[in-house]
């Protein structure tokens, strides 16, 4: 094998990891975003309520009332029936992380969705305003049908 040939597999190599490197890193850094989302879809899917409504801000909860919450839930079904989730978008910027991606239903619809959330001090993200909102231009929390 030329010299030439194994230095530019060498070179191929160690840009590879550190591209591998930098994808990891972001995952990883906006891992706290994503987390309450999972919990939150997952207590939904269980008929939780008060595990999901758990998953909202306090200010959120001050704001909004449990029966509230429950009742916008129940206008999107897709919320608690969903088959599957994915995120195919996660971000924090300026302390506010952005989650998107979809919900698929059994039959095979899939719903868009969106959340923004505020970043607390300890990584732990949470709604300061609002949960699941269904507006396309809500600050805080979006989900689009």
């Amino acid at each position: 094998m030329p010299t030439w040939l194994k230095i530019a597999l060498g070179v191929a190599a160690g840009v590879a990891v550190v591209i591998g490197l930098i994808v990891w890193l972001a995952l990883w850094l906006t891992s706290g975003v994503i987390e309450p989302v999972h919990r939150q879809l997952a207590a939904l899917k269980a008929g939780d309520m008060d595990a999901a409504y758990a998953e909202t801000s306090e200010a959120f909860r001050q704001a909004t009332p449990l029966e509230k919450f429950t009742a916008f839930v129940g206008e999107y079904p897709i919320l608690k029936d969903y088959a599957v989730y994915s995120f195919s978008s996660r971000s924090i910027e300026n302390s506010v992380g952005h989650v998107s991606g979809t919900l698929t239903s059994a039959t095979g619809g899939v719903t868009p969705i969106e959340e923004r959330r505020l970043e607390d001090p300890l990584y732990q993200c949470r709604r300061p305003m609002s949960a699941l909102v269904p507006a396309p231009y809500a600050p805080i929390g979006t989900i689009r049908s």
